[in-house]
């Protein structure tokens, strides 16, 4: 085997775009994020390089501890030290069926009476069933920098003593802080809609159940027998929608707490012509929600108020985020996700996402501050330069639970004045 050799990519141009989009600099525009998100391999591919931290990072420390920006999307962020590297290793176990009993009289006959050894009837107890297990690698840290740089003998002419000089720096400094977080949040926000993405084409190509993707359009019209588009229920019928919805939305939560393979990538595998899945379960202290809150606001001003309670749904226990990726088209995505070893992708365009029910184990991120470097001043112009150096990981497992909630026409809706014309028409 070929020596394994951590790369880092460099994605600010990737980062750029998403900032961009997010504050409405540009249009919604495709995001290929399978460049630089990693949803899992089976097979070690990568290695370590090890990145030595500067001991001299007070000030990027301190910068960060002022005044912090709190970017969205912060659900999926992990802070505890050290919690997965530029490498991750996550080994998982396969469900194993039960055996035929030697213990009383079976359709095997038994391992008890005259003449039987330990080898008739159910088989010896000896018989070895040994764990079956896999192991898949993440390793998508890649780096990304800050720099800044400083000019304080030009910049104190334009203040009349140090006090003034010195709340401008401060001011820069906050400034270039809240820039490092709208980074983080477009990292994150990236690594949402990646596997809102990922989750919708890998339930159309039949790689994941088709339990992992609701088209809640469909699901209110099969409830209530009707051909109603995504528009018409959302102006007409809002009220009913959103009792189905919280219905719907409780009972997957309260089902993904059992063990299955309904909501995840069982793998799949038979040895020596036995099957074999991997099961999941997430208790509810392990679920997470993150959803469209422009709707869930008009909805609490415009449906009963006690559909929010708690017991039924809990928006309060997720987070809500008023746009997915683009400021101008808040309700809408359009990605290139990654795939699972390196699958082939293609771009997924929905108008329209709810939200994504996930387990906490399944997205994953961490950004990880590696130092704070200052060049030499310039001897001629008296300027230098401040560097922010910063590493990013992100774990992105389809082994784990998730459902993601949209909605969308399919053929042979009506709306409520298609209907009534043709009505009228065959009268």
């Amino acid at each position: 085997m070929p020596p394994l050799v951590f790369r880092p990519v460099d994605a600010h141009a990737v980062m750029n775009s998403l900032v961009h989009q997010a504050t409405g600099q540009d249009n919604l525009t495709v995001v290929d994020t399978s460049s630089f998100i990693d949803a899992g391999n089976t097979v070690l591919e990568a290695g370590i390089e090890n990145v030595l931290n500067s001991l001299s990072v007070l000030i990027g420390r301190t910068i960060i501890a002022t005044r912090r920006y709190t970017g969205k999307f912060a659900i999926v962020t992990r802070d505890e030290a050290d919690i997965f590297d530029n490498r991750v290793r996550k080994i998982s176990y396969y469900s194993r069926d039960n055996q035929a009993s030697g213990m009383f009289n079976t359709d095997l006959n038994t391992n008890l009476g005259d003449g039987l050894d330990d080898d008739d009837g159910a088989g010896s107890m000896w018989e070895q069933n040994l764990p079956k297990v896999v192991e898949n690698y993440f390793y998508s840290s890649f780096a990304w920098d800050k720099s800044h740089t400083v000019i304080p003998e030009q910049i104190k002419l334009a203040f009349r003593d140090e006090a003034q000089f010195i709340e401008f720096v401060n001011g820069v400094m906050i400034e270039v802080q809240n820039d490092i977080e709208s980074t983080i949040e477009a990292r994150n926000r990236s690594v949402v809609i990646d596997r809102i993405a990922g989750n919708i084409l890998q339930v159309t190509n039949g790689t994941l159940p088709a339990e992992c993707a609701v088209n809640l359009t469909k699901v209110f019209n099969d409830e209530c027998g009707t051909t109603y588009t995504t528009n018409e229920i959302l102006t007409k019928h809002l009220t009913e929608f959103l009792e189905i919805f919280v219905a719907k939305f409780k009972i997957d939560s309260d089902f993904m707490e059992n063990r299955s393979t309904l909501y995840h990538n069982a793998m799949r595998k038979t040895i020596n012509g036995v099957d074999y899945v991997i099961n999941r379960h997430t208790p509810k202290d392990y679920q997470r929600f993150i959803y469209f809150s422009p709707m869930f606001t008009k909805a609490k001003a415009r449906v009963f108020p006690e559909i929010f309670n708690p017991q039924y749904l809990n928006v309060d226990a997720g987070e809500g985020i008023e746009f997915w990726q683009s400021i101008k088209d808040p309700s809408a995505i359009k990605v290139r996700p990654a795939l699972p070893n390196g699958a082939q992708t293609s771009e997924v365009s929905e108008a329209l996402i709810v939200g994504l029910l996930y387990d906490v184990e399944a997205l994953m991120t961490n950004n990880k501050f590696t130092g704070m470097y200052t060049t030499p001043i310039n001897a001629r112009h008296v300027y230098t330069n401040m560097w922010w150096h910063y590493l990013y990981g992100v774990v992105n497992d389809y082994t784990e639970n998730s459902i993601v909630y949209y909605m969308k026409d399919y053929e042979g809706l009506t709306s409520d004045s298609k209907a009534s014309a043709k009505t009228a028409k065959k009268a």
